[in-house]
C-alpha cells in the first residue's frame, strides 16, 4: 500500500505542473483502434474499433479495423479499453491532502507509527499540527488502541493522527490540553471518547467526539483547498478514473470546485455531494451550476460511524465487546427529517451505514421520505452497506435504494470482521452477490484515502475476496464473489446509474459520451492480471487527458 501510495503521489506532482496530454485530432471524426474494447454493451460486448463524432459520442462500433474509411485512424496504446471507470464513494481533497502529513498505512506497531510522526514533524518544523492518517490498530500485536503515552516524545506541538477510516483520532497530549478533553469531558452524542480505568482520556476519540478538535484545528485556506482538489483528480486521473463522486465537500470547498469547474481545469468529471453536517450545505444545495464536468447531486448525512473502530452501529452487541453496539452518530429521527428535506428539494441523499443497525436507520430514512410515494422517485444511496439483517435486502428493492459498495474494504476488513460480527452475523456482511441477484444497483467506488483509489485493484477484490496474496484460498465467503464483467459494470455503468447518467455514461455504446480507460495489458483471463495493469491512456468526453 505504501509503495503505491508513494507512487501515485509522484503522479499527483507531475500532473499538478500541468503534464496533460493534448487532443491529437480535430477531424469531425476519427476511429480508434489499438487495443480490444470491452463495450459494457450487451448488444456488442467486444469491438475491434469505435468511430467517435464532432460531439465527441460513440458513432459506430466496429467487429474489425474498418479498411476503407474516409476517417482518421488513432491507434491507442495497450490492450484492453474499457468504458470510462468512475469510483461511486470518495474523498478528493482528503486524496489530494496525503503528501501534506505523515502516512502510517505501513506503521506496524504504535511504537513505529509514533516514529514515523516524530521524523514527519522534524522535517516540517513551521507545521502548527502535527497530521497524520493511515494508522491501524487492527495490524498490530494485539490490536489495543494507541494511547497518548505512546506518542510522548514525537513533538511538543499537538498530535493528530486519524485512523485509516478516518472515524477514530489519536491525540497526543498537547492536541488534549489544547482542546481542553479531560476527564470531566462527557462523551457528545454518536461520539466515543476512550478511557483508562481512571477515567481519563486515552488519546482515542471516535466519531463524533472528533468534533472537539473543530474550534482548535487550523482551517484550511482557499489555496490550500484549491490544491488538495486539483491534486486529488489529478491522482484519480492517473489511476485511469473518468469521474468520482465526491462524498462530503462543505460550501466553500464546493464553491471553489465551481470555480475549478467555470475555468475549465477539473481534469475528470466531479459528482459531489455536500456535508449534511455542515450548517450552510442545504442553503447552498440550489445555488451551483453543473457544467460538463461538474455537478451537484445532493447530500451526504452518516448513520453510524466504522466497523474497525467499532463505531458502527450493529443490532445486537459487537462480538468482541459485549455490552457496545456502536454508534448512531445521527438520532434516526433527525436522519429521517434530514432526507425528507433533501427528498422534497429534488436532491438524491448518500447516507453512510456500516453495521446493521445503521443501514435500517438509513433504510427507515428514505422510506421516511418516500411515505406519501407510490413508488420511488430518487436514487437515494446507502453508502457501504457492509453488514445488512437479511431482513432488510428486500427493502432495498422495494425503496429503490442504491448500495454503493467498497470492494477492498472486504478484504482489508476480512482479517478481523467475523471476530466483530460472530458467525452467524457476518454471512451478511459485503454481500455484494447477494443484492446483485436482487437486482439492487451496485455503484462500486474505493472510500479513498481511506483505500488505494486505483479502481483495479477493486476489481480484483470483487472477483477474488481474497488479499494481494491470493490469500484465503478461494476467497473469504466466496459465494458472494463477483465475474469480472459484473465487478467492472459495477465501476462504470453502475456508478453512472448512481448519479442518472447511464444514458450517456458507463457503457461504450453508440451515443454515449467518449469516456475510456485504456490498460496497458488485457487482464481477463488471469485474474492477477488485474493488479499488475495499469491505464495507459484515459479520455474524458472525447479528450486525452492522460
Amino acid at each position: 500500500m505504501h509503495r503505491i501510495f508513494v507512487f501515485v503521489l509522484l503522479l499527483v506532482a507531475a500532473a499538478q505542473a500541468g503534464d496533460i496530454v493534448p487532443e491529437t485530432t480535430d477531424t469531425a471524426v476519427r476511429i480508434y483502434a489499438g487495443p480490444t474494447f470491452w463495450t459494457g454493451d450487451p448488444n456488442m460486448p467486444e469491438a475491434a474499433a469505435i468511430a467517435v463524432d464532432r460531439d465527441n459520442r460513440v458513432l459506430e462500433l466496429y467487429g474489425e479495423v474498418p479498411k476503407d474509411t474516409p476517417w482518421e485512424i488513432i491507434h491507442l496504446p495497450g490492450a484492453l479499453a474499457l468504458p470510462g471507470l468512475h469510483d461511486a464513494h470518495l474523498h478528493v481533497s482528503g486524496i489530494g491532502r496525503l503528501r501534506e502529513q505523515v502516512l502510517l498505512n505501513d506503521a506496524i506497531s504504535a511504537d513505529d507509527a509514533a516514529a514515523m510522526a516524530r521524523v514527519w514533524a522534524t522535517e516540517h518544523p513551521e507545521a502548527q499540527v502535527i497530521r497524520g492518517r493511515g494508522w491501524d490498530q487492527s495490524r498490530w500485536s494485539g490490536g489495543d488502541f494507541p494511547t497518548w503515552r505512546d506518542l510522548e516524545g514525537v513533538a511538543e506541538r499537538p498530535v493528530y493522527l486519524r485512523r485509516v477510516d478516518g472515524h477514530a483520532a489519536w491525540l497526543n497530549r498537547a492536541m488534549l490540553d489544547l482542546a481542553g478533553i479531560t476527564r470531566e469531558t462527557p462523551d457528545p452524542d454518536g461520539g466515543r471518547i476512550l478511557r483508562d480505568d481512571d477515567g481519563d482520556p486515552t488519546g482515542i476519540l471516535v466519531d463524533n467526539a472528533i468534533d472537539l478538535l473543530a474550534d482548535v484545528l487550523p482551517k484550511p485556506t482557499l489555496k490550500e483547498r484549491e490544491r488538495w482538489l486539483l491534486a486529488g483528480l489529478n491522482a484519480c486521473a492517473d489511476a485511469g478514473l473518468v469521474a468520482v463522486h465526491d462524498m462530503g465537500q462543505t460550501p466553500i470547498t464546493c464553491a471553489v470546485s465551481q470555480d475549478l469547474a467555470d475555468k475549465g481545469l477539473l481534469p475528470i468529471r466531479l459528482f459531489v455531494y455536500l456535508e449534511g453536517g455542515d450548517e450552510g450545505s442545504l442553503t447552498a444545495l440550489r445555488t451551483y451550476r453543473d457544467t460538463d464536468r461538474f455537478q451537484v447531486m445532493g447530500m451526504k448525512y452518516y448513520a453510524d460511524g466504522a466497523l474497525g473502530s467499532r463505531g458502527a452501529l450493529l443490532l445486537d452487541d459487537y462480538s468482541d465487546e459485549p455490552g457496545h453496539r456502536g454508534l448512531a452518530v445521527t438520532s434516526g429521527a433527525k436522519l429521517s427529517a434530514n432526507v425528507d428535506e433533501v427528498h422534497r428539494r429534488g436532491f438524491q441523499c448518500a447516507i453512510h451505514a456500516i453495521g446493521d443497525g445503521g443501514n435500517r436507520m438509513a433504510l427507515d430514512a428514505i422510506a421516511f421520505a418516500q411515505r406519501d410515494e407510490s413508488a420511488p422517485t430518487r436514487r437515494h444511496r446507502v453508502e457501504h452497506a457492509q453488514v445488512v439483517h437479511p431482513d432488510d435486502f428486500a427493502r432495498f428493492v422495494s425503496l429503490g435504494a442504491l448500495a454503493s459498495m467498497q470492494p477492498t474494504h472486504c478484504t482489508s476488513d476480512m482479517r478481523w470482521a467475523e471476530d466483530r460480527l460472530g458467525a452467524v452475523r457476518v454471512k451478511g456482511a459485503y454481500a455484494w452477490r447477494t443484492f446483485l441477484e436482487l437486482d439492487v444497483p451496485l455503484p462500486f467506488g474505493s472510500d479513498a484515502p481511506v483505500e488505494d483509489w486505483n479502481p483495479l485493484p477493486g476489481i480484483y477484490a470483487a472477483v477474488t475476496r481474497q488479499d494481494g496474496e491470493g490469500a484465503p484460498t478461494g476467497g473469504w465467503y466466496p459465494e458472494q464473489r463477483l465475474t469480472w464483467q459484473e465487478a467492472v459494470y459495477a465501476f462504470t455503468y453502475g456508478a453512472a446509474y448512481a448519479v442518472g447518467r447511464e444514458t450517456d455514461l458507463g457503457r461504450l455504446a453508440v451515443g454515449c459520451v467518449f469516456d475510456c480507460t485504456v490498460l496497458a495489458a488485457d487482464p481477463r483471463e488471469d485474474v492477477r492480471g488485474w493488479l499488475d495493469t495499469y491505464a495507459v491512456a484515459v479520455f474524458v468526453g472525447g479528450r486525452r487527458i492522460r
